[in-house]
């Protein structure tokens, strides 16, 4: 069954949301959000024949047409560099209300800087809870780790937790708007040596044998009040080093940088959010600009996620960021709510790109040791136009087919693009956390996917309908507030070679062993031993082994 086009499913999301505003007639009885974001040191047509031909490798008949534009649709089951190719309702008893903030407060987020686990996301969380995903966390999961941060800071009363740029610019506190960073480096040893001198499989740090400098990041920010009145906030993410490509989005400084190069620079996110105190307790935010996905578990900002690399299916499957306007409705304290129109996957401005939908729930359990997250992301995801043969950097999943660069796709409007992804997330005691995420992707009709490969190169723009699943599973155990071990297993099946860009369907598994180490809460180091192996064709070592060996470490320093 064809989604509907996404014109429509807008309006109808409007006219749903307007419905609801004015018909509500009662607000749910619980308790007042908390705080969001919050701390913790646990782990986050060619109308022609001759264009036609030229498009598809051949004449225009019956056959081709049925070809090119499939009545049939499969089911799917229930961002080195991006390559250069490329949370159920709950229960009727509530649990007793957090301690309430002071209405003024800013409320702690993920992100405090000074503090052991600054800048970070609380890792036994789905990305759309965290600080940096698009979404918001429940209010119960908020204020379970405000009740944390609260107690951390009686503790310690007269320490400063300001980090070094607020007290840099002499910054108080309770100032309601914040500046802050950090500085990545890493070098990741290949075991089986330079050869076609990338790490495949294995992002950010896909360089073997050298140092990177992956993430010089700086965030200014204003973030919202939790509270029951109106307020607005704003924040912008800067990326300067390697990892500018590894959140490469299409039409933002094209061929402005080399790839591979340190010297890079992207706007990770530019967005403004209000915060409105209607329908329920929790209230109601509206956030519009660049942001980062709701989907999976993994992020982009090295803080905010457990090791160095990041999983096949984050880095394959996966977008990075969006634009367009997302909205967080706070149900209960432990149910959120996501909905939001975005102009498709890793991509900038631009007047003729077709809207899509991102949506889904969060939910976390009444004793706040479990938590589900559901997300789904539909919409065109193609391009109007082929990009142009020539390019450094092509976004994930598109197939560059030199032979009809340029020229208008046909199939741009209805070949849609639809993702799942869920994360369940539990916390078995007080020091070990278990995360599992499924994803399971489509794309109708990709131009060149089904035509023939010579020297690596599809001859023509014949499409091909595309899937792809993934299973991961990871374990965190807290040993102490300075050192935390990380254990990430995972099964990417790209099922004809669109996603990581082989254009073969192979089934490929990681196997991570790694370790957060916080000498001081300014200051981590985290090593990794990585085994990466492919199911049936030579995918590493420039495709001439089926197998790799890296190990790796970063370090963080946080300001």
């Amino acid at each position: 069954m064809r989604i509907p086009h996404a014109d429509g499913l807008f309006k109808g999301a409007l006219i749903a949301l307007l419905l609801m505003i004015f018909t509500v007639p009662a607000r749910a009885q619980v308790s007042p959000t908390v705080g969001s974001n919050a701390a913790s040191d646990t782990p986050a047509k060619p109308a022609s024949s001759a264009a036609w031909s030229k498009y598809f490798g051949g004449p225009r008949t019956d056959a081709s047409v049925r070809m090119a534009k499939p009545n049939a649709v499969v089911a799917s089951a229930a961002g080195a560099v991006r390559p250069v190719q490329s949370g159920a309702a709950e229960a009727a008893s509530q649990p007793p209300a957090p301690a309430a903030q002071p209405p003024d407060a800013v409320p702690p987020t993920a992100i405090e800087p000074g503090e052991p686990g600054s800048n970070a996301s609380d890792l036994s969380l789905p990305a759309s809870e965290r600080a940096f995903g698009g979404g918001e966390p429940t209010t119960s999961a908020a204020g379970a780790e405000e009740a944390k941060a609260e107690e951390k800071k009686k503790e310690e009363e007269k320490k400063d937790s300001r980090g070094l740029l607020m007290k840099a610019f002499n910054v108080p506190e309770d100032a309601g708007w914040r500046i802050f960073g950090w500085i990545q480096n890493s070098f990741t040893g290949n075991g089986d040596g330079y050869h076609s001198g990338i790490n495949f499989g294995v992002t950010p740090d896909s360089k073997p044998d050298q140092w990177m400098g992956n993430q010089y990041y700086l965030v200014f920010e204003k973030p919202l009040k939790q509270n029951d009145t109106f307020n607005w906030g704003f924040r912008m993410d800067n990326l300067f080093g390697n990892d500018w490509q590894f959140n490469y989005m299409q039409g933002f400084l094209n061929r402005v940088f080399t790839p591979g190069d340190f010297t890079g620079y992207d706007i990770a996110q530019f967005y403004g959010e209000v915060h409105l105190p209607i329908l329920t307790n929790g209230g109601f935010d509206v956030k519009a600009g660049r942001w980062y996905t709701l989907a999976g578990y993994e992020v982009v900002p090295a803080t905010g996620r457990p090791l160095l690399s990041v999983p096949y299916m984050f880095n394959y499957g996966q977008p990075f960021t969006h634009i367009g306007v997302v909205t967080t409705w706070h149900v209960t304290d432990k149910f959120n709510l996501y909905n939001g129109t975005i102009n498709g996957w890793d991509r900038f401005f631009n007047e003729h790109y077709k809207w899509g939908y991102i949506g889904g729930f969060s939910w976390t359990s009444k004793d706040e040791k479990t938590s589900l997250a559901f997300t789904c992301v539909w919409g065109p995801n193609q391009f109007p136009s082929q990009l142009p043969a020539n390019q450094p950097i092509y976004p994930t999943g598109y197939v560059n087919v030199p032979s009809i660069a340029g020229l208008r796709n046909p199939g741009y409007a209805r070949d849609d693009r639809t993702l799942f992804t869920w994360v369940f997330t539990h916390k078995w005691n007080d020091k070990l956390t278990e995360v599992i995420e499924t994803d399971q992707g489509m794309e109708r009709a990709i131009p060149g996917l089904g035509a023939p490969i010579v020297n690596g190169i599809p001859q023509n723009g014949t499409p091909k309908y595309d899937t792809w699943y993934s299973f991961g599973n990871w374990f965190l155990y807290n040993f102490n507030d300075k050192l935390m071990g990380v254990w990430r297993s995972e099964v990417f099946w790209d099922t004809n070679g669109a996603r990581t860009g082989k254009l073969v369907g192979d089934t490929y598994y990681e196997q991570t062993i790694g370790a957060q180490i916080k000498p001081y809460s300014w200051l981590w180091i985290r090593p990794e031993a990585r085994y990466d192996w492919s199911q049936y064709h030579p995918a590493y070592s420039n495709d001439t082994r089926k197998s790799q060996l890296t190990l790796a470490f970063d370090v963080i320093l946080l300001f």
